[in-house]
C-alpha cells in the first residue's frame, strides 16, 4: 500500500480527517467517520432516559342506581330542600334546582359555542375539572372519590367506562300548546297553566310574579299524580309560556330522551379535564327503571324557571337569550351554518341551553347519590402512570443489530486470524511503532520521499516486514518488489543480515564535501536490515 492509504487507515481509527487526503481516500473516510457518528448518535438515544408511560389497572368508585330512595322532587323554599352537605370537595344536594341555581344559568347561558370546536365547562364541585365537550352527567366522581388514583404521583390519566343516559333534545314552534299564561286575581302575581301531552288527568299549574306579566317566562312540566309510586310514568316535554318581553320563547315545546348508554369516560388528572364520549354498544341496559330520575330532573326545569322570574326580567329567559345571541354570532362569524330563519335559531339556541343543563343535572345526581347517600360501586379503569425508560425501543433495536454485526465481524476476525497468532505488533496510530518500524526499515523510504511534496511523497508505495524480535520494519517499495536477500532459502533469510548502502542523496554528497573520506560513515552509515 503507499503512504495515503496508510494515513487513511489511521484517520479512520482515530477518527480523525485529513482534508488533504487525494479524493479517492476522502471520501471513504468521510462516509467512515460519518456512520461512526452515526453510531454515537444512536448508542447515545439507546442509554439516554425519557420520559414514558404504562397501563396499570384498578377500581375507580361510580355511582349506584340500585337504591333511588332520596330521588324526589323538594320544594324549593329553605328549609324544606333536600338532603344536602358541603365540605372541602363542594356542595352536593338533592336540591338541584334550589341548590345550584346559579351554575344551572351560567351553563344554559354558555351553551353555545361561538368559536369552532366544542364547549367546555367546568365541573360542578371544587375538583377543578373542566368538561372538553358534553358531560352526559358522567365522570361526577372524579377528583371526589378517586384518592386511589389522585394520590399517585406519577398517574397522569385513567379510563373507565360507565353507564348513563343521553339526553337528546328537540325543540319546536308549538302554535296549539295548551300551556298558557293569564292574570290572577292578585296583584303582580300570574298563573301559568294547561295541559301537556305527557300530564296526568289534571292541568298543570303555577305562580309566578311580574309587574306587568311581560317580563314572565314559565316553563311547564308535567307533575305526578302520585310521587311515591315505585315506577313513576314517563316524562318528555317541557313547554314555555311568556310575556311580551320573551314572546321569542313563547310557545316553544320541547321534549326530552333519555337513551341508556355506556359512556367511556378519560379523567386526565394533569390537564385536569375530563372528556366522555358515548360507547358503540347496543342493548345498555337503563340504570333508574323506575323513571325517577328522569322525572325529578324534568320537573327542575319548572322551579327554575318558577324561582328565577322576578318583577322586572326572568333570569331563565336572559340565559336562553343568551345562548341564542351566542349563536347568531356564531352564524355571523362563519363558524355555525346559517339558518333558513329566525325562528331556526331561538329553537337551537334553547335546545343547547336545555341539554347543557340536563347534562349538568345528571352529574349533580349522580354526585349526591355518591357523597350524600354513599350509594356507589366500583368499575375497572385503566390508569396511565409516567415512567423513565433508559433510551427508546427503536434505538435500542438498532443497537443490539449493530452490536450482532460487530461481534459477528470480530469472530470472522478471530477465525481468519486464529486470533491474531504470528501476527507483528504494530500500531500505525502509536508514534511508537511507526518511528521504530520506519528505522528499522533503513533510509530507504526517506530516500525516496526526498525533495518530493508530501502529495507526492503520499503515492510512495510501502511495504511492513516482521523482524526477529516480533517487531516490525517499514520498507520502500510494494510486496512484489523483494530484495536480493528477500529471494533466498527460507533458513537463509531467517538468519541473514545484510550490509548495504543507501543511494547517493543530495544531503550526502553536500555531507561528503565537509567531511574527509575517513569519516564518511559519520553521514551515510551502514544500515542493518533483518529479514524474516
Amino acid at each position: 500500500m503507499d503512504l495515503n492509504t496508510m494515513l487513511m487507515w489511521s484517520d479512520a481509527m482515530v477518527t480523525h480527517m485529513d482534508w488533504d487526503l487525494p479524493p479517492k481516500f476522502l471520501l471513504p473516510l468521510l462516509l467512515f467517520l460519518g456512520s461512526t457518528k452515526a453510531f454515537r448518535g444512536i448508542w447515545a438515544a439507546s442509554l439516554t432516559p425519557v420520559i414514558t408511560w404504562k397501563e396499570t389497572h384498578g377500581q375507580v368508585a361510580i355511582p349506584s342506581w340500585d337504591d333511588v330512595s332520596l330521588l324526589r322532587e323538594y320544594a324549593s323554599e329553605i328549609g324544606n330542600g333536600g338532603p344536602m352537605i358541603q365540605n372541602t370537595h363542594g356542595r352536593f344536594s338533592y336540591s338541584v334546582a334550589l341548590d345550584f341555581l346559579g351554575s344551572l344559568l351560567a351553563s344554559a347561558s354558555s351553551a353555545t359555542p361561538i368559536e369552532p370546536g366544542s364547549r367546555q365547562q367546568r365541573k360542578i364541585d371544587n375538583s377543578r375539572y373542566t368538561y372538553m365537550g358534553r358531560s352526559y352527567g358522567m365522570g361526577s366522581t372524579a377528583g371526589l372519590v378517586d384518592d386511589n388514583i389522585e394520590g399517585n404521583p406519577h398517574a397522569r390519566l385513567y379510563t373507565y367506562q360507565e353507564d348513563g343516559y343521553r339526553a337528546d333534545v328537540d325543540c319546536i314552534y308549538n302554535e296549539t300548546s295548551d300551556f298558557r299564561l293569564e292574570e290572577s286575581t292578585q296583584h303582580w302575581v300570574y298563573t301559568a297553566r294547561g295541559m301537556l301531552p305527557d300530564s296526568d288527568d289534571t292541568e298543570e299549574y303555577s305562580s309566578y310574579v311580574g309587574h306587568d306579566g311581560t317580563s314572565v317566562v314559565a316553563i311547564g312540566v308535567g307533575h305526578f299524580k302520585n310521587a311515591s309510586d315505585p315506577e313513576l310514568p314517563p316524562r318528555r316535554y317541557l313547554a314555555f309560556a311568556t310575556g311580551k318581553s320573551y314572546a321569542f320563547l313563547d310557545k316553544v315545546q320541547c321534549s326530552i330522551d333519555f337513551h341508556p348508554t355506556k359512556f367511556n369516560v378519560t379523567v386526565n388528572i394533569e390537564g385536569r379535564n375530563i372528556t366522555v364520549n358515548p360507547a358503540d354498544i347496543l342493548g345498555v341496559g337503563d340504570i333508574d327503571p323506575t323513571r325517577r330520575l328522569k322525572g325529578t330532573l324534568l320537573r327542575q326545569f319548572e322551579l327554575i324557571a318558577n324561582d328565577e322570574t322576578n318583577l322586572y326580567v326572568s333570569m331563565v329567559g336572559s340565559a336562553f337569550n343568551a345562548s341564542i345571541t351566542d349563536l347568531k354570532t356564531s352564524i355571523a362569524a362563519g363558524n355555525s351554518p346559517q339558518k333558513s330563519n329566525e325562528s331556526d335559531i331561538v329553537l337551537e339556541g334553547v335546545r343547547n341551553s336545555i341539554t347543557a343543563m340536563a347534562d349538568d343535572m345528571l352529574g349533580s345526581y349522580a354526585a349526591a347519590q355518591v357523597m350524600i347517600g354513599n350509594f356507589s360501586q366500583t368499575t375497572p379503569t385503566t390508569i396511565r402512570v409516567s415512567a423513565i425508560a433508559i433510551g427508546e425501543f427503536k434505538y435500542a433495536i438498532s443497537v443490539f443489530i449493530l452490536n450482532v454485526v460487530v461481534i459477528g465481524l470480530f469472530i470472522a476476525e478471530v477465525i481468519r486470524t486464529s486470533w491474531w497468532s504470528g501476527m507483528p505488533e504494530f500500531d500505525m496510530t502509536d508514534l511508537r511503532y511507526v518511528a521504530v518500524a520506519a528505522s528499522t526499515g533503513g533510509m530507504g523510504l526517506g530516500n525516496l520521499a526526498s525533495g518530493k511534496k508530501m502529495e507526492e511523497a503520499g503515492l510512495l508505495k510501502i511495504r511492513y516486514r516482521e523482524t526477529g524480535n516480533g517487531g516490525c520494519a517499514i520498507l520502500a517499495g510494494d510486496s512484489s518488489e523483494r530484495s536480493e536477500g528477500d529471494s533466498g532459502d527460507s533458513s537463509e533469510r531467517e538468519s541473514t543480515v545484510e550490509e548495504y548502502e543507501l543511494e547517493r542523496t543530495p544531503i550526502m554528497e553536500r555531507c561528503e564535501e565537509r567531511s574527509s573520506v575517513g569519516e564518511r560513515h559519520k553521514c551515510a552509515p551502514t544500515v542493518v536490515q533483518t529479514w524474516i
